[in-house]
C-alpha cells in the first residue's frame, strides 16, 4: 500500500493508446454514447524531459522526474509509477517551478518537489541527475462534460518519442465522479476492444529509443550444482545483498511502503544466511556483518511496524460502525504521526557513517570472490551434502518451538514459532535451485503456516498500540470512550486463537506432497539421498538456537515474505 507524500495531489485518469489504423474521434464517439460529451478547449504543445540517475535511483524509487516546457515556462514535475488503483491510474504529483539551467543540480528552491526529493540527498541524486528520455506533445483539449456538469479533461495526445510516435487519449476526473472512469473503460472495451493502457511515456519513449528500463540481475548468483557451500554462502549474501540496495531510494522516499518492506526482508534475510549457512562464511565477516544488518533491520522494522498497522486500520474503518470511526480516526493520526518520526529515524541511518562503511565492506566482500578455504575449512563440502544437516536442524528447531506453542498458546511462544518457521523457510529456499520443486513447495507451505502467525502478531501489536491510546482518551468524551471500548473488543477477540486452528495451519505446512521428509531434512533429505547413496553428509557446525539468535529474539513485528 502506497503512503504517499501530503504535499502531492492525487490524479486519477484512464487512457488509451490509439491504434494507427484508428481515428480517435472513434473512441470519442464510443464515450459520448455511453453518456457524455466533450467542448473543446483549444490545443497546447509541450516537451517533457525525463530525469534520472546513471542507476536509475528515481525509477527504483518508484518515481518519475521531468522538465516541461509549455510555452517557455518550465516546470519540475514528479510523479508516482505504479497506480494504486488496478481499475485506473490513481498516481500522486508534485510540481514546482524548475530551477535555473539544465541538470544536475546542487539544490533545488523550497517547494513541493524539493522537500518529496530531500530523504535522497545522501544519495547525492540531483548531483547526478542527467536526461534519460524526451517527449514532444501535441494536445488537443476537451472538456469532459456529464450533462451541465464538467467532471474532468479529455486529451488527445499526438506524442513523438524519437525515432517513434504515436497517439494517446487520456481521462483525467476533476471532481470526483467516481463512476465515470469505469464506465468509459467498459464502453471502450465492448465497442472498440481497446484496453486502458498502463504504461507511462516515459517507459514508451525508452522503449522507442531501445532502452530498456532497469531490473535486477541476479544470474551472477544462480547456483549450480557443484557449488561448494562457501560458494552457496557467497551467492546467497550477494543476490540479497543487490535486494537490500535495489530497494534503498524507494525506502527513503516513502511513497510505497513495499520498498520499505523488501528492503527489511533483504536485510533478515542477509541475517539469517549468516546464522543458516554459518559454516560458509569467515568467523570475522560473519560477526561482524550480523551486527550491522541487525542495526539496519530494527531501524526498517519499526518503520515497517507501523506501515502494516496503518493498513489494519484502513481495513478497520471499512466495516466500522459510525460511532467507531472518530476513534479510529484519531488513533490513525497518531499512528501516523509516530510513523512520520520513525522514517525520519531511518532516513538519517541510511545517511550514517556506519551505514556507509557496512556497503563498502559488504560490496567489496562480494565483488572479491568465495572467500579461501583456509579461511573457511569446514566451507568446502559440496553444498547439496551440507544441505539436509542444514535444514534438518533448523526443522527440528521449528517443531521444538511449535510443541511449546502448541501446549501454551502464549503470544510470545507463538511469536517464537513464526520467527522459526521463518528460518527453516528461508533455510529451504537458500538451497531450493539445487534441490528443486519439492523444496520449494515445502517452503511455500511452511510461508502459509508463517502468514497466518505472522496475522496474529500483527492484531497482538496493533491490540497493545490501542490500548496504550485508550489510556489517553479523556473519560467526559463519552463517544469516543465508547467507539475505543468497541475497537478494544474487536481486537481483543481477533487475537485469540484455538489450538485445533494453530494445529490445522501446521499440518499443512508439514504435509509432505511427495517429499521424504521424516529425515532431519524434510523435502530436502529424499532429493540428496539418493545422491550421496543414502550416507549420512559429513558434519557440519550448523547453527541452532541460542539466547542471542534471531529465533531467540526476533523483534515483534510485522510479517515478512
Amino acid at each position: 500500500m502506497s503512503h504517499s507524500s501530503p504535499s502531492g495531489v492525487s490524479e486519477r485518469e484512464i487512457k488509451f493508446r490509439v491504434p494507427e489504423n484508428r481515428d480517435p474521434a472513434q473512441i470519442r464517439d464510443v464515450i459520448e454514447a455511453a453518456g457524455f460529451r466533450f467542448e473543446p478547449t483549444g490545443t497546447i504543445a509541450h516537451v517533457d524531459r525525463y530525469l534520472d540517475t546513471d542507476d536509475w535511483d528515481l525509477y527504483r524509487a518508484g518515481l518519475a522526474l521531468r522538465l516541461r516546457d509549455d510555452a517557455g515556462r518550465v516546470r519540475l514535475e514528479a510523479k508516482s509509477i505504479a497506480s494504486t488503483s488496478p481499475d485506473m491510474l490513481e498516481r500522486t504529483e508534485w510540481s514546482q517551478d524548475a530551477p535555473v539551467g539544465d541538470p544536475p543540480w546542487e539544490a533545488l528552491d523550497p517547494g513541493p518537489v524539493a522537500g518529496l526529493l530531500q530523504p535522497l540527498q545522501g544519495l547525492r541524486v540531483l548531483e547526478r541527475l542527467q536526461i534519460r528520455a524526451s517527449v514532444t506533445n501535441d494536445r488537443e483539449c476537451f472538456r469532459w462534460m456529464r450533462g451541465d456538469s464538467v467532471i474532468g479533461l479529455l486529451t488527445v495526445d499526438h506524442v513523438t518519442a524519437p525515432p517513434a510516435s504515436f497517439r494517446e487519449i487520456e481521462l483525467e476526473l476533476k471532481n470526483g465522479a467516481e463512476d465515470a472512469l469505469g464506465l468509459v473503460r467498459t464502453a471502450v472495451h465492448e465497442q472498440l476492444g481497446l484496453e486502458h493502457e498502463v504504461r507511462t511515456k516515459l517507459a514508451a519513449a525508452l522503449e522507442a529509443a531501445g532502452v530498456p528500463l532497469p531490473e535486477r540481475d541476479e544470474r551472477a548468483f544462480a547456483l549450480n550444482p557443484a557449488d561448494r557451500l562457501l560458494d552457496v554462502a557467497h551467492k546467497i549474501f550477494g543476490r540479497h545483498l543487490g535486494r537490500l540496495l535495489w530497494n534503498e531510494p524507494g525506502s527513503r522516499l516513502g511513497i510505497d511502503s513495499e520498498h520499505v518492506h523488501d528492503m527489511r526482508v533483504a536485510a533478515r534475510r542477509l541475517r539469517t544466511a549468516l546464522e543458516v549457512v554459518a559454516n560458509g562464511y569467515p568467523d570475522a565477516v560473519r560477526e561482524d556483518f550480523e551486527t550491522d544488518l541487525r542495526w539496519i533491520g530494527r531501524r526498517l522494522g519499526r518503520v515497517r511496524d507501523f506501515d502494516v498497522a496503518l493498513d489494519r486500520l484502513v481495513e478497520m474503518e471499512r466495516d466500522a460502525a459510525s460511532f467507531e470511526r472518530p476513534a479510529l480516526r484519531i488513533f490513525r493520526q497518531s499512528l501516523e504521526v509516530r510513523r512520520a518520526r520513525r522514517r525520519l529515524r531511518l532516513v538519517e541511518r541510511l545517511d550514517s557513517e556506519r551505514f556507509g562503511v557496512f556497503l563498502v565492506k559488504a560490496r567489496t566482500w562480494i565483488e572479491a570472490g568465495p572467500p579461501g578455504a583456509a579461511t573457511v575449512p569446514e566451507g568446502v563440502m559440496p553444498a547439496y551434502a551440507a544441505a539436509p544437516r542444514i535444514i534438518g536442524r533448523w526443522m527440528d528447531a521449528t517443531r521444538e518451538a511449535y510443541d511449546v506453542a502448541l501446549r501454551t498458546m502464549e503470544p510470545e511462544d507463538l511469536h517464537m514459532l513464526r520467527i522459526a518457521a521463518k528460518r527453516a523457510r528461508y533455510a529451504y529456499e537458500y538451497f531450493a535451485e539445487l534441490e528443486g520443486p519439492l523444496a520449494q513447495r515445502r517452503a511455500k507451505r511452511i510461508a502459509g503456516l508463517q502468514d497466518f502467525l505472522g496475522e496474529h502478531r500483527d492484531s497482538v501489536e496493533l491490540l497493545r498500540r490501542m490500548r496504550r491510546y485508550a489510556r489517553t482518551v479523556p473519560h467526559e468524551d463519552r463517544e469516543l470512550v465508547l467507539g475505543t471500548g468497541s475497537l478494544l473488543g474487536h481486537l481483543e477477540r481477533s487475537v485469540r486463537m484455538r489450538r485445533s486452528d494453530l494445529r490445522d495451519h501446521w499440518e499443512r505446512a508439514m504435509a509432505e506432497g511427495g517429499a521424504r521428509s521424516e529425515g532431519c531434512c524434510g523435502a530436502v533429505g529424499g532429493a540428496v539421498g539418493g545422491a550421496v547413496g543414502g550416507a549420512p553428509p559429513p558434519a557440519v557446525r550448523c547453527a541452532t538456537p541460542r539466547p542471542g539468535s534471531p529465533i531467540a529474539d526476533g523483534p515483534a513485528s510485522a510479517r515478512e515474505s
